[in-house]
């Protein structure tokens, strides 16, 4: 891939994270329902498609996007990158880079991000995991519902701009 190509896909996939960070924040976060994690499932995404290094800077990236829109702290940017940069290794090495591939990882993403959110603040005290366990499970069900949308974006780029367009 060229210079030209390489700043045409960041800025492809640049589009593709605001967009999931709009709809996400401002047009699902309204609604009257659980706020889905699409951002996680987004660095899985770039992990999956594109490789280890590209998911983790993507993943950052997409941390940097969440933390900056209020969704806890720093600890998302570190977060993110793990995951894109996880779920990259897991499908060059062990899945397919697919939308099986891309499942696999951001259900395991997401179910470890909603075990960390439950078991750190239940073990400090924040609340009983009853009432914990009733904000996690919604939020992990509504996010589940927006992943294939999330891989059809994140493909999109894939294919006209990323590594399936330059292979």
């Amino acid at each position: 891939m060229t210079r030209q190509d390489v700043v045409i896909q960041w800025i492809a996939y640049g589009a593709a994270l605001l967009i999931v960070a709009a709809a996400d924040y401002y047009v699902l976060g309204p609604m009257p329902m659980a706020l889905p994690l699409l951002l996680p499932a987004v660095a899985a995404a770039g992990g999956v498609l594109e490789g280890p290094a590209f998911g983790a800077v993507y993943g950052a990236l997409a941390g940097l996007m969440m933390s900056g829109l209020g969704h806890q702290g720093a600890g998302c940017v570190l977060a993110c990158a793990a995951v894109g940069w996880l779920a990259g290794l897991i499908a060059q090495h062990v899945l397919r880079r697919d939308l099986w591939g891309y499942l696999i990882c951001a259900l395991a993403a997401l179910a470890l991000w909603e075990v960390w959110q439950v078991g750190s603040r239940y073990f400090t005290g924040v609340a009983p995991l009853k009432v914990l366990a009733g904000v996690a499970l919604p939020e992990l069900g509504w996010s589940l519902v927006f992943l294939l949308p999330v891989y059809w974006l994140e493909r999109f780029c894939c294919v006209h701009f990323g590594r399936i367009a330059h292979e």
